[in-house]
């Protein structure tokens, strides 16, 4: 009877086993081997496991560093070996032997890895596996060193098959090697550069032909240049920290740029022009989500902000004022949807001049075309009052006003109120309050 009892009430040995693969998957190495002692069921289920995850921030003590060694080696020699390896994620800098890691990846390599997720910590470790540049399955790379490291790509260099590229904290030789990075990859679609060191460059060249989403951040240096041609790029996203100079070209597939801007840029007017450049670069996007960490952002003056022909959706973030942001939806004919988010419209706001000049036109695309407008993180400052009370006044075709509250609840309610009593000049608008 209570054989059948404890049977019965073992659903989780019952369940096929892809699905028990994909569970003990997303536990620690140690676990998985483990799991072998759970029931016959379980005893070579791990040996089958595609998805392997090794990571020494799981060891508690670095003296218990060998014996966490010795278990990776003995379940990656007990796998079988006609079970080929779909993701392989190698993250180690705290106990891991440095001269046990390329071994480690050549095991990968040879079981026809798709995607492999590489964070090494090790400060100087620069001879990472020659197979990473040459591996004809891979699918997925991500890379990420020390920052001490550098990555000399080979003279022969080909992924003919990646189509997405990872690469953080880390220092390209020279100029060659990131030509021969980018060449190299002839399928590559996704690409995200972060936290890179490009203070041994002279210009940091980002050409590709397949390549449809860019991702760049954080970049340490500011004495080079930049050049992107990407043909077939949809997707843009920049953390702008200042840069000798920028060049984008051809980027008329441009869907959706995200750019974020920080706030040092603006006490100079000396990355003014690189930051232009970006602007012009993008400007034939159809959804632009524009943050500017500033009050007194340069980028948004007269003469420097450029026509966005094709632009739908503007979601602007930034410490300024009204007369500034409106230079955006002056340039912007085709604006259907407007968000502003004020979460950082912090001190100083209520000292400019924002008196509302009577004589002054109105964007076109407010009057005309905007439909949808929301605005975030709203507290009822007096510059943001006054956004309110501009765009109900102005926006004529407007259908749908959200506003989301922060602050205390009394408050909240009190603003709430305030907004609801506006006057609007669209008889369809429907005033939403969050």
């Amino acid at each position: 009877f209570f054989a059948r009892r404890d049977k019965d009430l073992d659903r989780l040995s019952g369940l096929p086993d892809k699905v028990l693969l994909q569970i003990i998957s997303l536990l620690p190495l140690k676990e998985i081997v483990r799991t072998s002692i759970l029931a016959i069921r379980w005893k070579d289920l791990f040996s089958l496991v595609s998805d392997i995850s090794i990571d020494d921030n799981n060891v508690i003590r670095k003296s218990l560093g060998n014996g966490y060694m010795n278990i990776v080696e003995r379940f990656l020699f007990s796998r079988k070996r006609d079970v080929g390896i779909d993701k392989f994620r190698l993250k180690c800098g705290k106990i891991v032997d440095p001269f046990r890691i390329n071994g480690w990846i050549q095991y990968a390599l040879g079981y026809h890895v798709k995607e492999l997720d590489l964070t090494i910590g090790i400060k100087g470790f620069n001879e990472l596996n020659f197979g990473v540049f040459t591996c004809k399955t891979l699918v997925i790379l991500r890379l990420s060193m020390d920052k001490g490291s550098i990555l000399s790509v080979p003279t022969y260099f080909r992924l003919p098959n990646l189509k997405v590229l990872h690469l953080g904290l880390m220092k390209c030789s020279d100029d060659g090697s990131v030509d021969r990075l980018f060449s190299g990859c002839i399928s590559l679609e996704e690409l995200h550069l972060r936290n890179c060191e490009v203070s041994n460059m002279n210009k940091l060249r980002v050409c590709n032909a397949t390549l449809k989403k860019l991702f760049l951040s954080g970049f340490m240096g500011t004495d080079h240049e930049i050049e992107i041609i990407t043909p077939n790029l949809v997707h843009f996203s920049y953390y702008y920290t200042g840069t000798k100079g920028f060049s984008l070209i051809n980027l008329n597939s441009l869907s959706e740029a995200r750019i974020y801007i920080g706030p040092y840029l603006f006490s100079t007017i000396d990355f003014a022009p690189s930051a232009t450049a970006l602007m012009n670069g993008i400007s034939q996007a159809r959804s632009l989500y524009l943050t500017l960490y500033s009050s007194k952002p340069i980028l948004l003056t007269p003469g420097l902000v450029p026509q966005f022909p094709n632009l739908t959706y503007l979601n602007l973030e930034m410490g300024g004022c009204l007369p500034e942001w409106k230079i955006l939806l002056a340039n912007s004919p085709c604006l259907d949807t407007l968000v502003l988010d004020f979460e950082f419209s912090g001190s100083g706001l209520e000292s400019h001049n924002n008196g509302r000049d009577e004589t002054e036109k109105v964007p076109g695309c407010l009057m005309y075309k905007v439909k949808t407008i929301k605005l975030l993180s709203f507290q009822g400052k007096p510059f943001e009052s006054q956004v309110v009370e501009y765009l109900l006044k102005n926006a004529k075709v407007l259908e749908r006003f959200t506003v989301r509250l922060s602050g205390k609840k009394r408050l909240r309610t009190k603003i709430s109120k305030e907004v609801r009593a506006l006057s609007r000049v669209s008889k369809k608008c429907q005033v939403t309050i969050i």
